[in-house]
């Protein structure tokens, strides 16, 4: 009688436990590849909110970037991905890299993760001091499928140098440690701080190419989601405030996520905005910024608008 029990016990506690395991929710979330600011973002909240958050299972998932990011939540690959701005409103019409793509239809909002710029890494002794001088020369454009390519590209076709250059593909750390090499000339980047040029520029002079006033007015009036900054000086090791362009990046979710869930994890990212700051210095900047994610033709995420609502930051 008594290893019957024992055995009714035990088969009880099993049944509880994959209950408990089928309850639990599988978040894939898309950052970047290794070397880029979405990669490491997403690992620092995964890690952060995972350890309040028993009933969710959050899995980083290595991308491209921004680009691959938008076609995988498009595709149902993704739950969640970082995204920027201009992705979710060429994904509503089908424009750009999501020509051949279904309709973003299902994109959501969660918050404003941070604003980016975009700019063109150098060595210090390599003779390149402004934009122009990149003619000629070899410059690593990101990895396929990433928002920096998009970005980069985007930039160079409204200076009307995108035929001038000669275009290379690399992950962001390959481009630092071929920069370094003497393998390439420059290499472009989105956002900041990147590890890619932190790392390079302990051990190396870098310089980060300076926009005049009348090429970001360019390229503001050719792409309007990009807007006029300047990255803090003390971004690098021996950068001073540069001028750039810069485009807003969102925390995106796919519609099929379950409200209490973003709601949850939206809720533990606003708690642990400190921490997850501290793992990278990007999260410091998540906020709300709902009309403006709006104003992309995409809407926020119920669970989101529930916790904004909650807090009294929903506008009204």
């Amino acid at each position: 009688m008594k290893r019957l029990l024992t055995g009714i016990v035990a088969a009880g506690l099993a049944s509880i436990v994959g209950a408990q395991a089928q309850d639990k929710t599988e978040v894939a979330w898309g950052g970047s590849n290794p070397g880029g600011v979405m990669y490491y973002m997403v690992g620092v909240a995964g890690t952060e909110l995972g350890k309040g958050l028993p009933n969710i299972n959050i899995t980083q998932v290595t991308t491209g970037g921004s680009t691959e990011n938008a076609l995988r939540l498009i595709k149902g690959e993704l739950d969640m991905g970082i995204v920027y701005g201009s992705h979710v409103y060429m994904a509503q019409d089908q424009q750009g890299p999501f020509a051949n793509a279904d309709k973003g239809d299902m994109l959501r909002g969660v918050a404003m993760a941070y604003e980016g710029p975009t700019y063109f890494v150098t060595l210090g002794d390599s003779g390149i001091e402004k934009l122009e001088d990149l003619a000629g020369k070899t410059v690593a454009l990101g990895p396929p499928g990433s928002g920096t390519v998009f970005n980069c590209s985007n930039i160079l076709t409204a200076l009307g140098m995108l035929d001038s250059i000669k275009p290379q593909m690399m992950t962001f750390a390959d481009a630092g440690r071929a920069l370094g090499n003497g393998q390439i000339d420059a290499f472009c980047q989105s956002s900041s701080p990147a590890a890619a040029v932190t790392e390079l520029a302990e051990t190396r002079d870098v310089t980060v190419l300076a926009y005049s006033d009348e090429q970001l007015a360019t390229i503001t009036e050719t792409f309007p989601f990009y807007h006029g900054g300047a990255m803090p000086e003390g971004t690098y090791r021996g950068v001073p405030e540069t001028a750039m362009p810069y485009t807003t990046v969102y925390w995106v979710a796919h519609e099929r996520v379950p409200s209490d869930v973003v709601q949850s994890m939206v809720s533990a990212a606003y708690e642990k905005q400190d921490v997850l700051a501290q793992g990278h210095k990007a999260w410091a900047q998540m906020k709300p910024d709902v009309k403006n994610f709006q104003s992309l033709g995409a809407p926020m995420h119920p669970g989101a608008e529930a916790y904004y609502r909650e807090q009294g930051q929903w506008p009204e």
